[in-house]
Protein backbone atom coordinates (compact mmCIF):
# COMPACT_ATOMS: atom_id res chain seq x y z
CA UNK A 1 0.00 0.00 0.00
CA UNK A 2 1.03 3.43 -1.17
CA UNK A 3 0.20 4.76 2.32
CA UNK A 4 2.58 2.29 4.06
CA UNK A 5 5.27 4.44 2.63
CA UNK A 6 3.89 7.94 2.01
CA UNK A 7 2.14 10.92 3.58
CA UNK A 8 -0.35 12.63 1.67
CA UNK A 9 0.22 16.13 1.02
CA UNK A 10 -3.39 18.28 1.56
CA UNK A 11 -5.63 18.40 -1.35
CA UNK A 12 -6.18 21.71 -1.42
CA UNK A 13 -4.08 24.63 -0.07
CA UNK A 14 -6.56 27.73 0.22
CA UNK A 15 -5.39 30.85 -0.86
CA UNK A 16 -7.35 34.03 0.64
CA UNK A 17 -9.67 35.81 -1.55
CA UNK A 18 -8.75 39.67 -2.31
CA UNK A 19 -10.64 40.75 -5.20
CA UNK A 20 -9.36 43.05 -7.01
CA UNK A 21 -8.70 41.27 -10.34
CA UNK A 22 -6.25 39.23 -8.72
CA UNK A 23 -8.32 36.26 -7.97
CA UNK A 24 -9.92 34.77 -11.10
CA UNK A 25 -6.42 34.42 -13.15
CA UNK A 26 -5.31 32.44 -10.05
CA UNK A 27 -7.48 30.07 -8.66
CA UNK A 28 -10.07 27.90 -9.40
CA UNK A 29 -13.75 27.08 -8.12
CA UNK A 30 -14.05 23.97 -5.41
CA UNK A 31 -17.39 22.96 -4.19
CA UNK A 32 -18.21 23.02 -0.60
CA UNK A 33 -20.51 21.11 1.62
CA UNK A 34 -23.76 23.50 0.53
CA UNK A 35 -23.12 23.00 -2.93
CA UNK A 36 -21.89 26.23 -3.19
CA UNK A 37 -18.74 26.93 -5.68
CA UNK A 38 -15.76 28.63 -3.70
CA UNK A 39 -13.28 30.57 -5.17
CA UNK A 40 -9.60 29.28 -3.93
CA UNK A 41 -7.51 32.11 -5.42
CA UNK A 42 -5.77 35.32 -4.65
CA UNK A 43 -3.16 35.35 -1.82
CA UNK A 44 -0.82 32.29 -1.82
CA UNK A 45 1.48 31.05 -0.10
CA UNK A 46 4.71 33.00 -1.20
CA UNK A 47 4.18 36.52 -3.29
CA UNK A 48 6.48 38.26 -4.91
CA UNK A 49 5.88 42.00 -6.31
CA UNK A 50 8.79 43.83 -8.07
CA UNK A 51 9.05 47.05 -10.09
CA UNK A 52 10.82 49.73 -10.72
CA UNK A 53 10.87 52.64 -7.87
CA UNK A 54 7.87 54.95 -8.31
CA UNK A 55 5.43 52.36 -10.02
CA UNK A 56 3.41 50.98 -6.59
CA UNK A 57 5.13 47.57 -5.56
CA UNK A 58 4.90 48.41 -2.06
CA UNK A 59 1.26 49.88 -2.20
CA UNK A 60 0.22 46.78 -4.05
CA UNK A 61 1.85 44.71 -1.10
CA UNK A 62 0.89 46.37 1.24
CA UNK A 63 -3.25 46.05 -0.44
CA UNK A 64 -2.57 42.76 -0.44
CA UNK A 65 -1.59 42.02 3.03
CA UNK A 66 -4.71 44.57 4.56
CA UNK A 67 -7.35 43.26 2.22
CA UNK A 68 -6.56 39.81 3.60
CA UNK A 69 -6.52 41.29 7.55
CA UNK A 70 -9.55 43.40 6.21
CA UNK A 71 -11.82 39.87 5.38
CA UNK A 72 -9.97 37.58 7.41
CA UNK A 73 -10.11 38.54 10.89
CA UNK A 74 -8.53 35.52 12.30
CA UNK A 75 -5.58 36.49 10.29
CA UNK A 76 -2.62 38.47 12.21
CA UNK A 77 0.45 40.57 10.45
CA UNK A 78 4.01 41.53 10.88
CA UNK A 79 5.21 44.33 8.34
CA UNK A 80 9.18 44.90 7.96
CA UNK A 81 10.33 47.82 6.68
CA UNK A 82 14.39 47.24 5.60
CA UNK A 83 13.46 50.93 3.86
CA UNK A 84 12.68 52.76 6.70
CA UNK A 85 10.58 55.10 7.19
CA UNK A 86 8.37 53.88 4.03
CA UNK A 87 5.83 52.16 6.17
CA UNK A 88 4.04 53.51 9.25
CA UNK A 89 0.93 52.72 11.39
CA UNK A 90 -0.57 55.99 9.76
CA UNK A 91 -0.21 54.86 6.05
CA UNK A 92 -1.61 51.62 7.14
CA UNK A 93 -4.47 53.46 8.03
CA UNK A 94 -4.88 55.44 5.16
CA UNK A 95 -4.54 52.76 2.88
CA UNK A 96 -7.64 50.84 4.73
CA UNK A 97 -10.08 53.59 5.28
CA UNK A 98 -11.83 52.34 2.44
CA UNK A 99 -12.05 48.62 3.88
CA UNK A 100 -14.77 48.43 6.13
CA UNK A 101 -13.76 45.66 8.87
CA UNK A 102 -10.15 47.57 9.06
CA UNK A 103 -11.70 51.18 9.16
CA UNK A 104 -13.79 50.67 11.73
CA UNK A 105 -11.87 48.29 14.22
CA UNK A 106 -8.44 49.61 13.56
CA UNK A 107 -5.01 47.88 14.08
CA UNK A 108 -5.09 46.34 17.81
CA UNK A 109 -1.82 44.85 18.18
CA UNK A 110 -2.24 41.78 18.99
CA UNK A 111 -3.28 41.63 15.18
CA UNK A 112 -0.70 43.96 14.16
CA UNK A 113 3.07 44.69 13.87
CA UNK A 114 5.32 47.07 11.98
CA UNK A 115 9.40 46.66 12.77
CA UNK A 116 12.20 47.69 10.36
CA UNK A 117 15.77 47.40 9.93
CA UNK A 118 16.90 50.28 12.72
CA UNK A 119 15.66 47.34 15.29
CA UNK A 120 16.01 44.03 13.74
CA UNK A 121 18.18 43.07 11.20
CA UNK A 122 16.98 41.07 8.27
CA UNK A 123 18.19 37.55 9.28
CA UNK A 124 16.76 38.87 12.90
CA UNK A 125 13.72 39.23 11.42
CA UNK A 126 13.65 36.09 9.68
CA UNK A 127 14.68 34.25 12.88
CA UNK A 128 11.60 35.99 14.35
CA UNK A 129 9.19 35.02 11.56
CA UNK A 130 10.66 31.00 12.13
CA UNK A 131 10.20 31.17 15.97
CA UNK A 132 6.75 32.63 15.75
CA UNK A 133 5.74 29.95 12.87
CA UNK A 134 6.75 27.26 15.32
CA UNK A 135 5.19 28.27 18.24
CA UNK A 136 1.94 28.60 16.88
CA UNK A 137 2.16 24.82 15.55
CA UNK A 138 3.85 23.60 18.68
CA UNK A 139 1.69 20.92 20.68
CA UNK A 140 0.51 23.23 23.29
CA UNK A 141 -0.76 25.59 20.72
CA UNK A 142 -1.66 23.88 17.69
CA UNK A 143 -5.45 22.98 18.05
CA UNK A 144 -5.82 26.95 19.27
CA UNK A 145 -4.66 27.52 16.01
CA UNK A 146 -6.52 25.27 13.61
CA UNK A 147 -8.77 26.90 11.86
CA UNK A 148 -11.98 25.09 9.61
CA UNK A 149 -12.17 25.98 5.86
CA UNK A 150 -14.94 25.81 3.66
CA UNK A 151 -13.30 23.63 1.48
CA UNK A 152 -13.35 19.66 1.14
CA UNK A 153 -11.34 16.92 1.13
CA UNK A 154 -12.20 13.74 -1.59
CA UNK A 155 -13.92 12.41 1.61
CA UNK A 156 -16.15 15.42 2.36
CA UNK A 157 -14.54 16.37 5.18
CA UNK A 158 -13.54 20.23 6.10
CA UNK A 159 -10.02 20.65 4.92
CA UNK A 160 -7.87 22.74 8.00
CA UNK A 161 -5.54 25.22 8.08
CA UNK A 162 -2.75 26.50 10.66
CA UNK A 163 -4.35 30.00 11.33
CA UNK A 164 -2.34 32.35 8.75
CA UNK A 165 0.40 34.76 9.50
CA UNK A 166 0.79 37.56 7.52
CA UNK A 167 4.55 38.68 6.40
CA UNK A 168 5.34 41.17 4.48
CA UNK A 169 9.02 42.14 3.46
CA UNK A 170 9.64 45.73 1.94
CA UNK A 171 12.02 45.29 0.66
CA UNK A 172 14.09 42.19 0.09
CA UNK A 173 16.57 43.84 -2.14
CA UNK A 174 17.55 46.33 0.45
CA UNK A 175 17.08 44.19 3.57
CA UNK A 176 19.93 44.19 5.76
CA UNK A 177 21.61 40.94 6.92
CA UNK A 178 24.18 40.63 9.88
CA UNK A 179 27.10 38.93 7.95
CA UNK A 180 27.01 42.02 5.26
CA UNK A 181 27.02 44.61 8.52
CA UNK A 182 29.88 43.14 9.58
CA UNK A 183 31.56 43.91 6.61
CA UNK A 184 30.45 47.51 6.67
CA UNK A 185 31.89 47.68 10.50
CA UNK A 186 35.52 46.23 9.85
CA UNK A 187 35.81 48.05 6.37
CA UNK A 188 35.98 51.60 4.80
CA UNK A 189 34.15 52.40 1.55
CA UNK A 190 36.44 51.15 -1.20
CA UNK A 191 38.28 48.80 0.42
CA UNK A 192 38.68 45.43 -0.86
CA UNK A 193 37.17 43.38 2.09
CA UNK A 194 34.13 44.97 0.60
CA UNK A 195 34.24 43.16 -2.36
CA UNK A 196 32.20 40.24 -0.93
CA UNK A 197 29.71 41.82 0.58
CA UNK A 198 26.77 40.83 -2.66
CA UNK A 199 27.83 37.58 -2.78
CA UNK A 200 27.67 37.17 1.54
CA UNK A 201 23.78 39.55 0.89
CA UNK A 202 22.89 37.23 -2.26
CA UNK A 203 23.65 34.20 -0.10
CA UNK A 204 21.81 34.75 3.51
CA UNK A 205 18.77 35.90 1.64
CA UNK A 206 19.13 32.77 -0.81
CA UNK A 207 19.19 30.37 2.11
CA UNK A 208 15.89 32.40 3.72
CA UNK A 209 14.08 31.79 0.56
CA UNK A 210 15.03 28.11 0.44
CA UNK A 211 13.35 27.62 3.79
CA UNK A 212 9.87 29.44 2.75
CA UNK A 213 8.08 26.46 1.36
CA UNK A 214 8.36 24.43 4.03
CA UNK A 215 7.78 27.57 6.63
CA UNK A 216 4.73 28.81 4.89
CA UNK A 217 2.95 25.65 3.80
CA UNK A 218 3.40 23.86 7.09
CA UNK A 219 2.84 27.16 9.92
CA UNK A 220 0.69 29.43 8.73
CA UNK A 221 2.67 31.86 7.10
CA UNK A 222 2.06 33.35 4.16
CA UNK A 223 5.06 36.31 2.80
CA UNK A 224 4.71 39.26 0.58
CA UNK A 225 8.00 40.32 -0.66
CA UNK A 226 9.08 43.13 -2.80
CA UNK A 227 12.11 43.69 -4.97
CA UNK A 228 13.32 46.25 -6.85
CA UNK A 229 13.89 45.77 -10.51
CA UNK A 230 16.45 47.56 -12.95
CA UNK A 231 18.41 47.44 -16.29
CA UNK A 232 20.66 44.17 -16.23
CA UNK A 233 24.27 45.39 -17.82
CA UNK A 234 25.70 43.04 -18.93
CA UNK A 235 29.66 42.51 -18.57
CA UNK A 236 29.66 40.96 -22.32
CA UNK A 237 27.97 43.81 -24.57
CA UNK A 238 27.75 41.17 -27.45
CA UNK A 239 26.63 38.28 -25.41
CA UNK A 240 23.03 37.70 -25.70
CA UNK A 241 20.85 37.93 -22.54
CA UNK A 242 19.94 34.75 -20.55
CA UNK A 243 16.13 34.89 -20.22
CA UNK A 244 15.32 33.53 -16.65
CA UNK A 245 11.53 34.21 -17.09
CA UNK A 246 9.63 33.81 -20.08
CA UNK A 247 7.71 36.93 -19.76
CA UNK A 248 10.50 39.15 -18.08
CA UNK A 249 12.12 41.32 -20.63
CA UNK A 250 15.69 40.70 -21.45
CA UNK A 251 17.01 43.86 -19.98
CA UNK A 252 15.25 43.69 -17.13
CA UNK A 253 16.28 41.87 -13.70
CA UNK A 254 15.21 42.12 -10.09
CA UNK A 255 18.08 44.23 -8.10
CA UNK A 256 19.75 42.48 -4.94
CA UNK A 257 18.26 39.15 -4.42
CA UNK A 258 19.29 35.59 -5.51
CA UNK A 259 17.74 33.78 -8.42
CA UNK A 260 15.38 32.21 -6.08
CA UNK A 261 13.20 34.57 -5.78
CA UNK A 262 11.89 34.03 -9.37
CA UNK A 263 10.86 30.97 -8.91
CA UNK A 264 9.99 30.02 -5.36
CA UNK A 265 6.97 32.76 -5.63
CA UNK A 266 3.65 30.93 -5.95
CA UNK A 267 2.75 34.55 -7.59
CA UNK A 268 5.40 36.92 -9.43
CA UNK A 269 4.17 40.23 -9.99
CA UNK A 270 5.82 43.05 -11.47
CA UNK A 271 4.71 46.49 -11.83
CA UNK A 272 5.65 47.40 -15.71
CA UNK A 273 4.21 50.93 -16.16
CA UNK A 274 2.43 53.61 -14.25
CA UNK A 275 0.75 56.92 -16.43
CA UNK A 276 -1.25 59.21 -14.75
CA UNK A 277 -4.98 58.74 -15.05
CA UNK A 278 -6.06 62.01 -16.77
CA UNK A 279 -8.30 62.71 -19.22
CA UNK A 280 -6.82 63.26 -23.02
CA UNK A 281 -8.25 66.56 -23.65
CA UNK A 282 -9.30 68.15 -20.36
CA UNK A 283 -6.13 67.14 -18.51
CA UNK A 284 -8.10 66.59 -15.10
CA UNK A 285 -8.63 63.41 -13.35
CA UNK A 286 -10.04 60.66 -14.90
CA UNK A 287 -12.06 59.35 -12.44
CA UNK A 288 -12.89 62.78 -9.93
CA UNK A 289 -14.29 62.65 -6.39
CA UNK A 290 -17.25 64.70 -7.52
CA UNK A 291 -17.95 68.08 -9.49
CA UNK A 292 -15.58 70.16 -7.80
CA UNK A 293 -12.58 67.50 -8.82
CA UNK A 294 -11.09 69.48 -11.71
CA UNK A 295 -7.63 70.40 -10.88
CA UNK A 296 -5.56 70.24 -14.11
CA UNK A 297 -2.37 68.26 -13.62
CA UNK A 298 -3.28 66.10 -10.65
CA UNK A 299 -1.10 63.38 -10.76
CA UNK A 300 -3.09 61.61 -7.27
CA UNK A 301 -4.77 58.91 -9.43
CA UNK A 302 -2.47 56.64 -11.47
CA UNK A 303 -2.92 53.43 -13.75
CA UNK A 304 -0.37 50.73 -13.26
CA UNK A 305 0.14 48.11 -15.30
CA UNK A 306 0.69 44.76 -13.43
CA UNK A 307 2.18 41.66 -14.90
CA UNK A 308 2.24 38.28 -13.14
CA UNK A 309 5.59 36.83 -14.08
CA UNK A 310 5.07 33.61 -12.35
CA UNK A 311 1.74 31.59 -11.81
CA UNK A 312 1.97 28.50 -10.51
CA UNK A 313 -2.16 27.89 -10.28
CA UNK A 314 -3.31 29.92 -13.49
CA UNK A 315 -1.86 32.02 -16.88
CA UNK A 316 0.80 33.66 -16.68
CA UNK A 317 2.19 37.15 -18.99
CA UNK A 318 -1.36 38.88 -19.45
CA UNK A 319 -1.14 42.08 -17.89
CA UNK A 320 -3.74 43.93 -16.31
CA UNK A 321 -4.40 47.34 -14.83
CA UNK A 322 -4.77 48.69 -11.43
CA UNK A 323 -5.78 52.14 -10.43
CA UNK A 324 -3.73 53.95 -7.68
CA UNK A 325 -4.18 56.60 -5.85
CA UNK A 326 -1.20 57.81 -4.17
CA UNK A 327 -3.27 58.88 -1.10
CA UNK A 328 -5.63 56.22 -0.73
CA UNK A 329 -3.45 53.07 -2.39
CA UNK A 330 -5.30 50.46 -4.73
CA UNK A 331 -8.55 52.19 -5.68
CA UNK A 332 -10.37 48.53 -5.95
CA UNK A 333 -13.82 49.62 -7.36
CA UNK A 334 -12.05 51.97 -9.81
CA UNK A 335 -9.78 49.25 -11.03
CA UNK A 336 -12.80 47.11 -11.74
CA UNK A 337 -14.60 49.58 -13.54
CA UNK A 338 -11.35 50.32 -15.71
CA UNK A 339 -10.77 46.72 -16.16
CA UNK A 340 -14.59 46.36 -17.98
CA UNK A 341 -14.27 49.62 -20.05
CA UNK A 342 -11.11 48.02 -21.80
CA UNK A 343 -12.77 45.10 -22.79
CA UNK A 344 -14.84 47.18 -24.76
CA UNK A 345 -17.22 48.18 -21.75
CA UNK A 346 -18.26 44.72 -21.11
CA UNK A 347 -21.53 44.48 -18.91
CA UNK A 348 -21.87 48.26 -19.40
CA UNK A 349 -25.38 49.03 -21.19
CA UNK A 350 -25.59 52.68 -22.75
CA UNK A 351 -22.85 54.35 -24.44
CA UNK A 352 -18.82 54.86 -24.12
CA UNK A 353 -20.54 58.47 -22.22
CA UNK A 354 -23.32 57.68 -20.04
CA UNK A 355 -23.86 53.96 -19.01
CA UNK A 356 -25.07 51.38 -16.48
CA UNK A 357 -23.78 48.31 -15.01
CA UNK A 358 -25.88 45.38 -16.41
CA UNK A 359 -26.51 43.76 -13.06
CA UNK A 360 -27.94 47.19 -11.86
CA UNK A 361 -29.79 48.64 -14.64
CA UNK A 362 -31.49 51.71 -12.75
CA UNK A 363 -28.08 53.73 -11.63
CA UNK A 364 -26.71 55.77 -14.31
CA UNK A 365 -22.80 55.70 -14.52
CA UNK A 366 -20.08 57.57 -16.25
CA UNK A 367 -16.46 58.19 -15.87
CA UNK A 368 -17.23 61.58 -13.74
CA UNK A 369 -19.81 59.98 -10.94
CA UNK A 370 -18.13 56.61 -10.97
CA UNK A 371 -15.92 57.48 -8.18
CA UNK A 372 -18.64 58.79 -5.85
CA UNK A 373 -21.51 56.15 -6.71
CA UNK A 374 -19.07 52.72 -6.34
CA UNK A 375 -19.27 53.55 -2.72
CA UNK A 376 -22.86 52.01 -2.28
CA UNK A 377 -22.40 48.64 -1.46
CA UNK A 378 -24.68 47.12 -4.16
CA UNK A 379 -22.49 49.09 -7.14
CA UNK A 380 -19.21 47.97 -5.41
CA UNK A 381 -20.51 44.02 -5.37
CA UNK A 382 -22.00 44.43 -8.76
CA UNK A 383 -18.51 45.56 -10.09
CA UNK A 384 -16.88 42.62 -8.57
CA UNK A 385 -18.98 40.43 -9.47
CA UNK A 386 -19.15 41.90 -13.43
CA UNK A 387 -15.10 41.78 -13.57
CA UNK A 388 -14.83 38.68 -12.16
CA UNK A 389 -17.36 37.44 -14.93
CA UNK A 390 -15.45 39.38 -17.71
CA UNK A 391 -12.21 37.59 -16.42
CA UNK A 392 -13.74 33.81 -17.00
CA UNK A 393 -15.30 35.07 -20.24
CA UNK A 394 -11.93 36.11 -21.66
CA UNK A 395 -9.92 33.55 -19.69
CA UNK A 396 -11.32 30.45 -18.79
CA UNK A 397 -12.60 27.48 -20.88
CA UNK A 398 -14.58 24.68 -20.29
CA UNK A 399 -17.70 26.66 -19.06
CA UNK A 400 -19.51 27.04 -22.24
CA UNK A 401 -22.31 25.30 -21.36
CA UNK A 402 -22.69 27.65 -18.37
CA UNK A 403 -21.46 31.04 -19.51
CA UNK A 404 -23.10 33.99 -19.90
CA UNK A 405 -22.57 37.90 -20.52
CA UNK A 406 -24.19 40.33 -17.33
CA UNK A 407 -27.03 41.07 -19.35
CA UNK A 408 -28.38 37.80 -20.11
CA UNK A 409 -27.55 36.86 -16.17
CA UNK A 410 -29.69 39.57 -14.98
CA UNK A 411 -32.44 39.12 -17.11
CA UNK A 412 -32.54 35.27 -16.70
CA UNK A 413 -32.48 35.21 -13.25
CA UNK A 414 -34.84 37.29 -12.46
CA UNK A 415 -37.52 35.94 -14.85
CA UNK A 416 -36.57 33.02 -12.48
CA UNK A 417 -37.84 35.13 -9.40
CA UNK A 418 -34.88 36.28 -8.02
CA UNK A 419 -34.59 39.66 -6.58
CA UNK A 420 -31.07 41.35 -7.59
CA UNK A 421 -31.25 43.55 -4.20
CA UNK A 422 -30.88 40.33 -2.33
CA UNK A 423 -28.35 38.89 -4.48
CA UNK A 424 -25.94 42.18 -4.58
CA UNK A 425 -26.21 42.37 -0.44
CA UNK A 426 -23.64 39.30 -0.41
CA UNK A 427 -19.86 38.46 -0.42
CA UNK A 428 -18.26 36.53 -2.66
CA UNK A 429 -15.09 35.57 -0.84
CA UNK A 430 -14.86 32.57 1.51
CA UNK A 431 -14.41 33.14 5.38
CA UNK A 432 -12.93 30.58 7.58
CA UNK A 433 -15.69 28.49 10.35
CA UNK A 434 -17.40 30.00 12.95
CA UNK A 435 -16.64 34.00 11.39
CA UNK A 436 -18.54 36.62 12.58
CA UNK A 437 -18.85 37.49 8.92
CA UNK A 438 -22.72 38.57 8.55
CA UNK A 439 -23.29 38.72 4.69
CA UNK A 440 -24.28 35.45 3.46
CA UNK A 441 -21.93 33.75 0.45
CA UNK A 442 -22.75 33.71 -2.85
CA UNK A 443 -19.87 33.77 -5.56
CA UNK A 444 -20.09 34.41 -9.60
CA UNK A 445 -19.72 30.75 -9.72
CA UNK A 446 -22.58 30.64 -8.12
CA UNK A 447 -24.93 33.06 -10.06
CA UNK A 448 -23.89 31.48 -13.12
CA UNK A 449 -24.78 28.10 -11.80
CA UNK A 450 -27.95 29.19 -10.42
CA UNK A 451 -29.10 30.54 -14.06
CA UNK A 452 -28.36 27.20 -15.37
CA UNK A 453 -30.70 25.89 -12.73
CA UNK A 454 -27.63 23.55 -11.11
CA UNK A 455 -27.68 25.43 -7.73
CA UNK A 456 -29.77 27.88 -5.18
CA UNK A 457 -28.58 29.40 -2.50
CA UNK A 458 -28.53 27.15 0.80
CA UNK A 459 -29.19 30.31 2.87
CA UNK A 460 -31.70 31.45 0.79
CA UNK A 461 -35.64 29.82 0.80
CA UNK A 462 -36.69 28.43 -1.89
CA UNK A 463 -38.20 30.77 -4.61
CA UNK A 464 -41.84 31.14 -4.97
CA UNK A 465 -42.14 30.11 -8.33
CA UNK A 466 -40.43 26.74 -6.87
CA UNK A 467 -42.96 26.77 -3.81
CA UNK A 468 -45.66 26.68 -6.26
CA UNK A 469 -44.54 24.30 -9.05
CA UNK A 470 -44.14 21.97 -6.05
CA UNK A 471 -48.00 22.77 -4.43
CA UNK A 472 -49.39 22.47 -8.00
CA UNK A 473 -47.32 19.03 -8.05
CA UNK A 474 -48.89 18.10 -5.01
CA UNK A 475 -52.56 19.29 -5.60
CA UNK A 476 -52.12 17.31 -8.80
CA UNK A 477 -51.72 14.46 -7.43
CA UNK A 478 -53.69 14.68 -4.53
CA UNK A 479 -56.35 14.70 -7.26
CA UNK A 480 -55.40 11.93 -9.42
CA UNK A 481 -55.36 10.22 -6.13
CA UNK A 482 -59.28 10.88 -5.37
CA UNK A 483 -60.27 10.43 -9.29
CA UNK A 484 -58.76 6.93 -8.39
CA UNK A 485 -60.38 5.89 -5.11
CA UNK A 486 -63.89 6.89 -6.98
CA UNK A 487 -63.23 4.96 -9.80
CA UNK A 488 -62.97 2.46 -7.61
Amino acid sequence: MMTNHFVRAPEIRPSMNVGCLFDVPTGNYSIGAHGESIMNGGVSLVTGIGGRGNTFKSTVAHFLMLRVCDRYQEVDSVAYDAEPPSISRCRFEQLSASMPNLSVMGFPDDRFMITDATVMLGNDFFGAVKKMAHEKTSKENIKGNTLKTPFLDSNKKHITVIRPTMVELDSLSMMPVEAVETIYDKNDIGASGMNVEALRSSGAKSQMLMQLPILTGSHGVNIIMTAHAGDDLALDPYAPPAKKLAFLKNKVKFKQVPEKFTFLTNNLYISLATTPALHKEKKTTLYPRDQYDTLKGDTDLQVVTIQNLRAKNGPAGLPFDLVVSQREGVMVQLSEYHYLKTFDYFGLGGNNTTHYLELVPDVSLGRTTIRAKSKDPKIARALEITSELCQMFHLWTGYDEIMCRPEDLYKDLKAKGYDWDVLLNTRGYWVFDDSNEELPFLSTMDLLRMRAGLYHPYWMKPLESASNAVKLATEADAAGDQKAKKAA
